[in-house]
C-alpha cells in the first residue's frame, strides 16, 4: 500500500518528547531530542550568579559545589516548568520527528522553529531518500508561524511511497530562543521573573508540604505539577 499525502488524521499539540509538551500526533509519531555524542546541553536563560544574587546567599570561597548543582538543576527545572506553561522551547534543542507516514498536508513542528536540519523518508525495503528544501524541491518551511510548519511547494505534494512499516519518516530540527534573542528583553523579561520566583520558592522552602497542613494541602503547587510531568497513561 502507497501513502499519500493525505493518508491518517491532522497534528494535534499536546506532549513533551512523547510525555506531555510537545505533539502527540494521533498516536503515529514520536519526537525525541537527537541523539548526539556528546548529549546535547543547553544554554539557560539564567545564570548561577544571578540567582546567588536573588537569593540573598553569601559569596563563599572556595564554592561549595554541592550547592553549586543544586541552583544548576532548579535553574533547568523551572525553565522546563516555563516551556510547558508556554508550550514552546526556551533555549536552543534539535528534534527528531519520526512518522510512520505523512499525516497531513502540514506538519507542525516546535517553536519558535530555528531550522529544519534533515527530512527523509525509508520505503518499504529500507532504502532512504532524502528531501530538499525549496521552491523546486520537496518542502518548503515557514518558520515565522507559531509553531513553524513545513509545506509541499506550490502545486506539489508528499512524495508517495511504500513506507517501512514503522516511523518511515524523519525530520530533525532546530527550535528555542537564543539568551541574545530579542525576546529576553520583552516577554521573556517576565518568564525569567517567573523563574525566579518559582526557583525561591523551591529554595525556602524545601519540604512539599507545609508542617502541620492537611494531607490534601499540597505546597507549593509547583511541586506536584513538576511530579505529574512526565507520568505514564494507566494501561487500559
Amino acid at each position: 500500500m502507497s501513502w499519500g499525502p493525505f493518508a491518517g488524521g491532522g497534528s494535534g499539540w499536546g506532549a513533551y518528547s512523547n510525555i506531555l509538551l510537545y505533539p502527540a500526533y494521533d498516536g503515529y509519531g514520536s519526537l525525541n531530542l537527537t541523539q548526539q555524542s556528546p548529549v546535547q546541553t543547553f544554554v539557560e536563560p539564567l545564570t548561577n550568579a544571578e540567582m546567588y544574587s536573588y537569593l540573598k546567599i553569601p559569596a563563599r570561597s572556595p564554592v561549595d559545589p554541592e550547592e553549586d548543582d543544586y541552583i544548576t538543576s532548579m535553574i533547568s527545572a523551572s525553565r522546563e516548568q516555563a516551556e510547558i506553561l508556554q508550550n514552546r522551547d526556551l533555549v536552543r534543542k534539535q528534534w527528531d520527528l519520526t512518522y510512520d507516514y505523512w499525516m497531513s498536508y502540514r506538519v507542525q513542528l516546535r517553536a519558535p522553529l530555528v531550522s529544519v536540519d534533515l527530512a527523509q523518508y525509508m520505503d518499504s525495503t529500507g532504502a532512504i531518500t532524502v528531501m530538499t528544501e525549496g521552491p523546486n524541491g520537496d518542502y518548503i518551511v515557514d518558520a515565522s508561524k507559531q509553531p513553524g510548519s513545513i509545506y509541499p511547494p506550490y502545486s506539489k505534494t508528499w512524495p508517495t511511497f511504500t513506507p517501512w512499516p514503522t516511523s518511515a519518516l524523519l525530520i530533525r530540527f532546530t527550535s528555542g530562543y537564543s539568551n541574545a534573542d530579542p525576546f529576553w528583553n520583552d516577554s521573556g523579561a517576565r518568564i525569567k521573573t517567573g523563574m525566579k520566583l518559582l526557583i525561591s520558592a523551591w529554595y525556602n522552602n524545601r519540604m512539599p508540604f507545609e508542617k502541620g497542613a492537611a494531607a490534601t494541602q499540597e505546597y507549593p503547587y509547583a511541586v506536584t505539577s513538576c511530579l505529574s510531568y512526565g507520568s505514564l497513561v494507566r494501561a487500559r
